[in-house]
């Protein structure tokens, strides 16, 4: 009887045994379709680093076997055994780098990615105290492209690089929050076919927001689309009189979105944007035909055409009298806190505006450019029309200027660099603009100028260099009519009496343009950087001797200016600031305009 409590015993002990092996056999070998969860536990995504750090990260899988490891800086494979690096910085140019970490069991990879900022150079990583940090990140959709056709699962990615890192990330599609983190993968199954728009943002530890948006097609029925686009030409209106300068609008829409678009006049192709100016001087008075298009990505095309008759014949001789403003509207008048930049322009009807810090006008082929010019054509009907041009490659919305005009635009130019007086060429922060106008037969320089922001003595001299730079810039263009005009970022020598509590920003480069140009808040004379053929007048000051003129009324200063030369200083009529009802809450700053008389 006790053998055979033994042999049983032995038996059970067997049949356990077999099962273990043949659950750790079945473990091993079935398919594993799962990736370890990898995480990297420093450095933190947006990190700023200098000198020697330590990559860390740690790695689990659901069957507990993990058989590579790896750690990758800028795709680069440094470490191929183990969880941690020492990685020495000081060997890496300053800038954004990415660091991927890797892991995988028996079939399959895991991995974690962080992008952080190294910068071992001799300048802080930090923003200095007590300055402001206004640019923002820069920020590229990576993936999907835009105006593709999408279907299934898809990966939205994006890049953003700032010079103080990136604090948090957002990722919206047709203006829903998805995603806090740089990716999203989108499920667009979930989604009704048609054009979704996908907006991605980044925002620096100063609060500074940068983003990219893209539209796109989604069509996941796998059906042909063979409905053309819907198009209209919103201006000008059917069989109406046009002359002089003509935006020529159109209006498309498609339920998978828009390819492309053609303007013809005539039946001759002038512009593949949904814009075009026209000026109808270069035409026969009389009947002209314009035909506007839109093809979508299956190929369908919708047009819209309408007859108008163009009449130069009887044009009234243009004014003598004209207005002239400068207005900064603050991140391409996009802040939400700012919302009645329109308004302001609306109720000043200046002839000619230089605007500043337009950054988005630019994209799409000038498309918020046209789009406003063609919505004040449309508001001042009874006024000659506008006709437009900004700054072209500008990346930020803090940054570019643009011109609406009344008067035929001869040239323009864009001012990347300077000549400064030791010869040298200085690259400045703001593209200079130099637009030259025809005004009532008198052909004049208007030149905008957005001189580098914040306080500090660095940002102080970037200023001075970049005012010395266009004084001579101006200097070599000759004894011509000019105009100067923009946020210039500084104070004027001739408010010292009227303000004396103004500070951060100096009064150099003022201090170059007129007397006296021995600074009285420093000390320095700026009389060897002053012009060798302009007498320049501050236009606001000489007629408003006693008037204060804030411009940028949270720091109640007066930053924002026009000056003109010697050609037109006993031409003017009259200068104001921020005198409209909606002021306030148009822009940050105050506009500033004159009129002049060329009679």
């Amino acid at each position: 009887m006790k053998g055979k409590k033994i042999l049983a015993i032995i038996a059970i002990l067997i049949i356990i045994s077999t099962i273990s092996i043949v659950s750790v056999f079945i473990i091993i070998n079935t398919p594993d379709n799962i990736p370890p969860i990898v995480n990297i536990t420093n450095p933190s995504e947006g990190e700023n680093l200098s000198g020697t750090t330590t990559v860390t990260f740690t790695a689990a899988d659901q069957q507990g076997v993990i058989e590579e490891t790896q750690i990758l800086i800028d795709g680069v494979s440094i470490q191929n055994s183990s969880y941690s690096y020492t990685w020495d910085t000081t060997q890496e140019v300053d800038g954004s780098h990415t660091i991927l970490c890797r892991a995988k069991d028996i079939t399959i990879w895991g991995n974690d990615e962080v992008t952080v900022f190294v910068n071992n150079s001799e300048e802080t990583d930090t923003i200095p105290q007590n300055e402001t940090e206004i640019i923002p990140p820069n920020v590229t959709i990576v993936s999907p492209i835009a105006g593709s056709t999408v279907s299934g699962t898809v990966a939205i990615t994006m890049d953003a690089t700032d010079a103080y890192g990136i604090s948090s990330y957002a990722i919206y599609i047709d203006g829903v929050f998805r995603s806090g983190t740089k990716s999203y993968s989108w499920d667009t199954t979930q989604e009704s076919d048609g054009s979704h728009t996908i907006l991605c943002q980044a925002i620096d530890p100063s609060d500074n927001t940068g983003s990219d948006t893209i539209s796109l097609t989604i069509n996941n029925t796998g059906e042909t689309d063979t409905t053309p686009p819907n198009v209209n030409i919103i201006f000008p209106m059917a069989n109406s009189t046009v002359s002089g300068t003509v935006t020529i609008t159109m209006d498309a829409t498609d339920a998978y979105g828009i390819n492309s678009y053609a303007i013809y006049i005539d039946s001759i192709f002038k512009s593949a944007s949904q814009f075009y100016s026209w000026n109808t001087t270069q035409e026969i008075d009389g009947p002209h035909t314009i035909l506007c298009e839109a093809i979508d990505p299956s190929g369908n095309n919708g047009s819209d055409t309408i007859s108008v008759k163009v009449n130069n014949s009887e044009i009234n001789p243009p004014p003598t009298i004209f207005k002239l403003m400068t207005f900064n509207i603050r991140e391409s008048g996009e802040d939400p806190a700012y919302p009645d930049w329109k308004t302001v322009v609306k109720e000043e009807n200046a002839d000619v505006i230089m605007f500043l810090e337009t950054g988005y006008w630019d994209d799409n082929s000038n498309e918020k450019l046209n789009q406003y010019v063609n919505e004040f054509n449309t508001y001042f009907a009874e006024e000659d029309p506008y006709i437009g041009y900004c700054t072209q490659g500008i990346s930020y919305p803090t940054d570019g200027a643009a011109i609406m005009s009344r008067y035929p635009v001869i040239t323009y130019n864009q001012i990347t660099h300077v000549p400064l007086d030791d010869t040298t060429s200085y690259d400045v922060t703001h593209d200079f603009f130099d637009v030259e106008v025809n005004v009532s037969g008198a052909v004049m320089h208007i030149i905008g100028s957005h001189l580098k922001a914040m306080s500090g003595s660095e940002y102080e001299q970037r200023r001075e260099w970049e005012q010395e730079g266009i004084i001579n810039y101006m200097d070599n263009l000759g004894n011509i009519p000019i105009v100067y005009l923009g946020d210039l970022n500084s104070f004027s020598p001739e408010d010292w009496g009227l303000n004396n509590l103004q500070s951060g920003l100096g009064y150099g480069p003022l201090s170059m343009m007129i007397p006296p140009y021995s600074n009285p808040e420093t000390g320095s004379d700026y009389s060897a950087y002053s012009s060798a053929i302009h007498d320049w007048t501050d236009v606001h000051r000489t007629l408003n001797p006693t008037n204060w003129g804030v411009t940028y009324p949270s720091y109640n200063s007066r930053i924002d200016f026009i000056y003109v030369n010697q050609l037109l200083s006993s031409n003017l009529i009259n200068s104001t600031t921020g005198d409209t009802a909606h002021a306030n809450s148009g822009s940050d700053h105050f506009s500033v305009d004159v009129f002049i008389n060329l009679g």
